[in-house]
């Protein structure tokens, strides 16, 4: 037995019969937006879509976009950012290949912070496009993931480039000469204002070090590059004297510099750069070699005239007033540019944050700088000691317990010792009281201990000795060590100002000298016997209490 399967047509079907009216009907009930389009072209270059009109948007679509049916602005006047999304290109290519397109997107430009989903087709002279929001609808936990990991991606870089703006801006400013090169031949990548202001007539960015600066092929400097660069070893240069033309008139100018060389790598610690830090200390180097000047001067004219002692006497208060009172200038206006540099250490250092300091050369450079800074403080604040020895002999004198005054060195030179292994005997608990300045004596003192401490021969253990005995009207001071001594020609020049007859160990070159006029200037002597590799005596007498000479002039 069969059955007709035709079905009479039901009323409602005829009444959308038409299919205009079935489409609009289909739109108007659709949970996905439906836009359609056309497309608008470039007059002046033939087939160039540069936008699309909008021609209807259905009721989901005039929702989730907050527009009217038919809106008055372009697509790209509503969404200037599609551009740079890609989002108009999609639009574009699925008009001319007349295929069906997908595209995915979370679009967080225009005001829009939403991820899309877009279905596009060419029809006819038009493009229809569908699209989902899903903050329209209820979002998956891969949906939800996928926004917090952008969101927290977006933030993380955001903050990363804060802080390299940051520390880009210090770099800037800083008052030392920065610049960062990439790849073996040394391009400039970045100079700061301060390296840049040394050749106002120079472009440096894009070029080579050598054609750059090329006055430092002749100093060795782009040897020194390429061993850098080659090794991944810093290099550290101290007054590295060059010869520049800052001005482009071809008249080179000397300079000193503190110089700083570190490799920078990839996030594949491969060396890919150079970081070139350094510093201007030509004036330091300049006031240090005047000072000499002026003391071989003086020790010139003392020895030429030992026969005029009267016509001497003169001399050497005036050339001791003119050396203190240059001292003491050049020493004063070096505090002013070196404490700047330190805050600006202390603000770049509470700037940034630790994952910033630890990563790469940061915390390295910023260590070299602050070192760099402390030593400079030291000397000025050495310099200006040595600017108030002139007015050491106005110090009233005081009675002075000798035992007591040393226990109090011991403790104070407690580290220096636990860090050398150096063995102090004292034996100074049957010395009378001495009448001098308290801080003159402690300053010579712990001068000459400290000193027997730190040039320790590496060869044995070091052992230091304090003894003290007397005569009716001196106390003798002796310090004996078995470090590293000193040649007949080094003793002859170890008084001297800013005298420094071994490098490995740092310092000024000012202490003895400063021990040598506070003794002098009470009346008391200094002298020292040495030999080479087998160590030192230094001997100090000093006026007993009741029995305090004149100091001489000067």
């Amino acid at each position: 037995m069969s059955h007709s399967t035709d079905l009479p047509m039901l009323p409602a079907a005829a009444a959308l019969a038409s299919d205009a009216v079935l489409l609009r009907e289909l739109l108007a009930v659709s949970l996905t937006g439906v836009i359609l389009y056309s497309p608008r072209y470039n007059h002046t270059r033939s087939g160039e879509i540069v936008d699309f009109t909008f021609e209807y948007l259905n009721p989901a679509a005039q929702r989730m976009m907050s527009m009217p049916e038919v809106p008055t602005v372009t697509h790209n006047q509503q969404w200037p950012q599609s551009i740079a999304h890609g989002t108009f290109a999609f639009h574009v290519d699925a008009y001319e290949s007349g295929e069906p397109r997908e595209f995915n997107i979370n679009y967080q430009a225009d005001g829009y912070d939403n991820y899309y989903r877009l279905a596009a087709r060419r029809a006819g002279a038009g493009l229809l496009v569908s699209f989902t929001d899903t903050a329209d609808q209820p979002r998956s936990p891969v949906e939800e993931a996928l926004r917090e990991s952008q969101a927290a991606e977006q933030a993380a870089r955001a903050e990363a480039e804060a802080q390299r703006q940051r520390f880009y801006e210090v770099l800037m400013q800083l008052p030392a000469y920065v610049a960062v090169y990439h790849g073996p031949n040394h391009i400039y990548q970045l100079v700061n204002l301060p390296y840049q202001s040394l050749f106002p007539h120079r472009s440096f960015i894009g070029r080579p070090f050598r054609e750059g600066t090329p006055e430092a092929s002749e100093l060795g400097v782009v040897a020194l590059f390429d061993r850098v660069y080659q090794t991944g070893e810093p290099y550290h240069a101290h007054e590295m004297e060059g010869w520049f033309d800052f001005q482009g008139n071809g008249q080179p100018e000397q300079v000193f510099l503190n110089f700083y060389l570190h490799p920078l790598r990839d996030p594949h610690g491969r060396i890919d750069g150079l970081l070139d830090f350094s510093y201007n200390v030509t004036e330091q180097v300049c006031a240090r070699q005047q000072a000499e000047r002026l003391n071989q001067e003086l020790e010139t004219r003392v020895q030429q005239r030992t026969g005029e002692l009267t016509a001497s006497n003169q001399e050497l208060t005036r050339t001791n007033v003119d050396l203190d009172t240059f001292i003491y200038t050049a020493s004063h206006d070096l505090k002013t540019p070196v404490s700047n540099i330190e805050g600006l250490l202390l603000a770049l250092q509470e700037e940034l944050p630790a994952e910033v300091r630890q990563a790469g050369v940061v915390q390295p450079l910023l260590d070299h700088m602050q070192g760099a800074v402390e030593r400079f403080q030291l000397t000025i604040a050495q310099l200006t000691d040595v600017a108030r020895l002139q007015a050491a002999q106005a110090q009233p004198a005081e009675v002075v317990d000798l035992a007591v005054l040393v226990e109090d060195l011991r403790l104070d030179l407690t580290s220096l010792l636990a860090t050398t292994g150096t063995r102090l005997t004292l034996d100074v608990a049957a010395c009378p009281q001495v009448s001098f300045a308290p801080r003159h004596l402690r300053s010579i003192v712990y001068n000459l201990l400290s000193n027997a401490i730190k040039y320790c021969h590496p060869g044995r253990l070091p052992h230091v000795q304090l003894r003290c005995r007397s005569t009716d009207a001196l106390v003798v001071l002796e310090v004996e060590d078995n470090g590293l001594g000193l040649t007949p020609d080094q003793q002859g020049q170890l008084f001297g100002l800013f005298r420094r007859l071994h490098d490995h160990v740092e310092g000024s070159g000012l202490g003895l000298y400063m021990v040598k006029r506070l003794v002098e200037n009470t009346g008391g002597t200094i002298g020292v016997q040495s030999q080479a590799g087998a160590g030192s005596t230094f001997t100090v007498t000093l006026p007993r209490a009741g029995h305090a000479g004149t100091a001489p002039a000067g």
